[in-house]
């Protein structure tokens, strides 16, 4: 979430805070008692329920939920005293923990692409479907996946060195198993020797084709618009990959 304009009003500003937290997964009153230790050395459960107006019945189980989520820690004591950690270390913490539960999502569709794969029916008279893909990033991880995925063949066309170092480390990881063909638009080839073979080319073109199945086209990458459309539908697919054969396409080969 995008913090709002810089407001003078300290209550307000304050408010707007503890919507942010609550934002990143607190809930309001665990926004509230973290707000209200931030200024201080330490503060006691009935000092937090005095200030806050946090029920007694539940101050010590708002405590230990951000005990648990690294924004505090307790020290012991009779009674005890909670401290306040770091912002940039409890919000690092945050981020460590949505990393990891993406990457867990992540892990999840791949064994369920797997598994239900297999189980649909894929008709030979089926209507081919397309789909858009929106976002610089969106673009680029589809792309990345799609190469990962792929069972036997890839053709990839790449129109800036730039866009090539995006796709780099993916292009190693499956380069001498699965890339058939590999272009770069001829004017963005360097002097210096590329780590990998590309075959020249006439235009800017940004596409991939994997197994002779699936055809990604990409668009509006010069504005920092990316959009790409997924398919399926065969004839495209066929005049995608007569362009590497076009005398008129192709520059020399580095």
């Amino acid at each position: 979430m995008t913090l709002v304009k810089p407001i003078s009003d300290e209550d307000s500003s304050i408010d707007t805070l503890v919507s942010v937290l609550m934002d990143i997964g607190l809930t309001r009153n665990e926004a509230r008692a973290y707000m209200e230790l931030l200024p201080r050395e330490s503060a006691t459960a009935s000092y937090l329920v005095r200030q806050t107006g946090i029920p007694d019945s539940k101050i010590y189980y708002i405590m230990d939920n951000l005990q648990k989520e690294g924004f505090i820690i307790v020290q012991e004591g009779k009674p005890k005293k909670y401290v306040a950690i770091n912002p940039s270390n409890a919000l690092e913490n945050m981020r460590t923990k949505f990393t990891a539960e993406y990457e867990n999502k992540i892990a999840i569709l791949d064994q369920l692409v797997n598994s239900l794969a297999p189980i649909y029916h894929d008709r030979e008279d089926a209507p081919k479907l397309a789909y858009i893909i929106k976002g610089k990033n969106n673009v680029i991880n589809q792309v990345k996946r799609l190469m990962i995925d792929a069972q036997s063949s890839i053709i990839l066309m790449i129109p800036t060195l730039e866009i090539f170092h995006l796709l780099e480390k993916t292009i190693e990881g499956v380069q001498k198993e699965k890339i058939t063909t590999m272009g770069l638009y001829h004017k963005s080839i360097p002097t210096e020797p590329l780590p990998f073979k590309f075959q020249g080319i006439a235009c800017e073109c940004f596409f991939l084709i994997v197994d002779n199945k699936i055809l990604l086209t990409i668009s509006n990458w010069k504005a920092d618009l990316w959009y790409a459309i997924w398919t399926t539908e065969t004839s495209l697919i066929e005049v995608s990959q007569g362009y590497f054969s076009s005398p008129c396409c192709t520059y020399e080969t580095t």
